[in-house]
């Protein structure tokens, strides 16, 4: 799919009046897989398994978390890990997982297999430089995450830049930044989009739109565009319909019920 972010706000597929841009990996894996392991080592599979959310749900546009991809992987390889944890060094582990080209290439994989069989746009999403930083920064040795500041994050921001090129050439309709605790800690100091010129001088070069989510909101880099959150609570029938705004963004939970979803779903037309 070639509509991009901003053509898909416009004038959104769905007919709706507000673009829907919608996480459903944590529901789809409730309702579809009934909590066995996501395929994420068979492209194809995996692919099926997102066209069945999109398909039933018909969000104008999807979020692709590759942050979970390499969570699962992670946790299956152990000798990366304690490459990770070789030095101590505030972002070596980061560069190091980065690094690994065994792992990219599987992550490139995945990417170019569901940007092909994809049956509406998608949207890329990764954790932030700052939050991918904090997830791995006891392979240094420290917690101490409140201690991390912006020069760390753009430290760490060159880094996930050379990393994703091959995937800001795939024709995505945006890539997040999901600046949304990942660790239950936050640093002390919140960075903005800005701080990351690496990762905006590579999706600018591949034409690719880039933003930054956050808890409350998605901002849209060189735009004023914003996508106001519609909570979960929106899908178990106990949260307002959202107020106007120029897109919204949604995560539906893995305990969401498949009849009170589609009620929910009908209200945003």
């Amino acid at each position: 799919m070639n509509a991009n972010l901003v053509s898909v706000i416009a004038n959104p597929p769905s007919g709706r009046t507000t673009a829907l841009l919608m996480d459903h990996h944590d529901y789809a894996h409730s309702v579809f897989l009934r909590n066995k392991a996501v395929p994420w080592g068979d492209p194809t599979a995996y692919a099926r398994f997102f066209n069945q959310a999109q398909g039933l749900l018909a969000p104008d546009l999807a979020i692709f978390d590759l942050g979970h991809f390499y969570e699962d992987q992670l946790s299956q390889m152990p000798a990366l890990e304690t490459a990770m944890a070789a030095k101590k060094r505030t972002g070596y582990a980061l560069r190091t997982m980065l690094g690994d080209k065994d792992l990219a290439g599987k992550a490139t994989e995945l990417a170019q297999t569901l940007i092909s069989m994809a049956s509406g746009a998608v949207v890329l999403q990764i954790p932030s430089p700052m939050q991918w930083l904090c997830a791995t920064h006891h392979f240094s040795g420290s917690t101490q995450v409140e201690d991390l500041d912006a020069d760390d994050a753009e430290n760490s921001s060159v880094y996930v830049a050379d990393w994703m090129r091959a995937l800001a050439a795939l024709p995505f309709a945006a890539v997040l930044l999901d600046d949304r605790p990942l660790t239950g800690k936050q640093p002390s100091e919140t960075v903005d989009l800005s701080t990351y010129t690496p990762i905006t001088n590579v999706t600018a070069h591949y034409r690719l739109i880039a933003g930054m989510r956050r808890e409350d909101a998605v901002s849209i880099n060189d735009t004023e565009l914003r996508g106001t959150v519609i909570p979960d609570e929106f899908w178990t029938g106990t949260a307002p319909l959202p107020s106007a705004a120029d897109f919204h963004v949604t995560h539906i939970p893995e305990t969401a019920i498949p009849e009170t979803v589609l009620d929910q779903l009908e209200k945003l037309k």
